[in-house]
């Protein structure tokens, strides 16, 4: 085996992250247990002393100690891991989440080969982690390997962490360790026992002497892949891997914030608008050197007695300028009243994405410039939308259907309209007008009359359908009112009846 080191991991293994990430109120004498599945994953010391054990069920758990019982919560932990993320991204930016497929166990992998010469080495790089971690209070364990999964299985074992280890030492620590750390392949692990293999040495020498063929008839592809990933070799087992899989790199999560304080306390819209705009340009100037934009901000309003209300103002199209987001949110702000006096103004902005496909005006100015006239609708909509309702202002979609009346869909501004017409709707005679309810056409001696007397002019187009609802036959006319208005006129084969269904612009 190679003794060439290409990559160094250190695993963080958070053992009583279960119970530590739900922050749950308790007592120093009361026994607390996270349950899932009535099992109990996680305890605190005064409930272990009691007899507790992992695995254990509620029911017995609760005899031997009386405990406070609290459920699991794996958002929670996921979200507690996402926060220690952002705090280590100071020391490596290849950081990867690790959660047991069986157990409650999870934490992070660290890879650090390429963080070493910045830190003076593996020893004092390792030593920083650690004492920031001790700051945060959860109870780590920690082990450093050649390989991701070897550094999570020594994490099980207690080793310091000198600096001069070798793989050659990673090896030899790993070969110590019993088969039961592969504690997410219980089934391949009671097969191990039954064949009498005992520990990861035990499957190495079976491995550098008969190939991991053996494994993978016996125990599968994907085993034999975890344990040749252990110690950081080819399926062959005599060489190190030629192919190494890319190593994550974690991306911390960014986001605007920003605040101002007054120095009065204040309640009229007008006098914090100055502010609004400020606040709004720094957004803006954040996104622009970022290549984002937003279509989500949210202002946060307070006072001296730490009373908080939240304003929400959307975009129905991302935004990288301040112009549409000050207007919509003066609009919010002027439609409620401020129920106190303002001490603090905060803008914050999560939700940014790329700004991409999309061409922006070089405007170094910052000015309110003309818009074009495809963003001055859109901003017409949003502060129509802002002032009388999300559902009050519609868009027009084709839909597909025999009946002229049924072929136009109302749609959300924020919704994508088909405008895809077949060939008779685009070719066809069809008026700019439809009416919501077709007209009665009189039938006189002298002819059909409708406000005047109708000429037919072209015709007829039959449309025929909707036999699964109400059948209908019309046969619809192009028709000519003596004060020369042009109509779309149909009769109605069933009825007998002449309608106009629409006017011609």
């Amino acid at each position: 085996m190679s003794e060439r080191r290409t990559r160094l991991w250190l695993a963080l293994r958070f053992k009583d992250l279960p119970l530590s990430a739900l922050n749950a109120p308790s007592s120093p004498d009361k026994s607390v247990v996270v349950v899932e599945r009535r099992r109990v994953v996680s305890m605190t010391a005064n409930a272990a002393a009691s007899g507790v054990r992992i695995g254990m069920d509620l029911t017995t758990a609760q005899l031997l100690s009386d405990c406070q019982v609290v459920t699991r919560d794996p958002a929670c932990e996921q979200e507690t891991l996402h926060r220690l993320c952002e705090q280590l991204y100071q020391f490596t930016p290849h950081i990867e989440p690790y959660r047991s497929r069986e157990t409650a166990q999870s934490g992070l992998l660290l890879e650090l080969s390429s963080c070493l010469k910045l830190f003076s080495g593996v020893k004092k790089l390792c030593e920083a982690i650690l004492a920031l971690l001790k700051t945060t209070g959860y109870e780590v364990a920690y082990g450093l390997a050649h390989s991701s999964t070897g550094a999570w299985l020594l994490s099980f074992d207690n080793h310091e962490i000198r600096g001069d280890e070798t793989t050659a030492l990673f090896i030899i620590r790993l070969n110590k360790l019993p088969i039961q750390v592969l504690a997410d392949y219980p089934n391949e692990v009671d097969a191990l026992g039954k064949m009498g293999f005992s520990t990861l040495g035990d499957l190495a020498r079976q491995i550098s002497a008969n190939s991991v063929g053996s494994f993978t008839k016996r125990l599968g592809k994907d085993f034999a892949e975890v344990i040749c990933g252990i110690y950081g070799i080819d399926q062959g087992f005599t060489q190190a891997s030629l192919f190494v899989k890319p190593v994550e790199s974690y991306a911390p999560e960014e986001y605007f914030h920003e605040e101002v304080q007054f120095d009065y306390p204040i309640n009229i819209v007008d006098q914090i608008k100055s502010t609004i705009e400020n606040l709004l340009h720094r957004l803006s100037d954040y996104l622009r050197k970022r290549q984002l934009a937003c279509q989500h901000i949210q202002w946060r309003i307070s006072d001296i007695h730490h009373r908080q209300e939240y304003i929400q103002v959307h975009s129905d199209t991302p935004q990288s300028d301040w112009r549409l987001l000050y207007d919509l949110t003066v609009i919010q702000l002027e439609n409620k009243a401020i129920p106190f006096d303002i001490d603090c103004l905060e803008l914050i902005c999560h939700s940014a994405m790329p700004l991409q496909g999309s061409s922006q005006a070089l405007d170094f100015s910052g000015g309110r410039k003309r818009r074009g006239s495809a963003q001055e609708l859109s901003v017409t909509m949003a502060k129509l939308k802002a002032r009388v309702g999300e559902t009050a202002v519609h868009k027009v979609s084709y839909r597909d259907s025999p009946l002229p009346e049924l072929s136009n869909l109302m749609i959300g501004l924020a919704e994508k309209s088909f405008q895809q017409l077949p060939a008779i709707h685009r070719n066809g005679l069809r008026p700019a007008w439809l009416f919501a309810n077709p007209q009665i056409i009189e039938n006189r001696q002298q002819g059909l009359y409708w406000h005047g007397y109708l000429t037919l002019m072209v015709g007829p187009e039959r449309m025929v359908g909707n036999w699964w609802d109400e059948k209908v036959a019309r046969d619809y006319f192009l028709a000519r009112r003596r004060d020369n208005l042009a109509v779309w006129a149909y009769l109605d084969l069933y009825k007998r009846q002449w309608y106009v269904h629409g006017v011609f612009a």
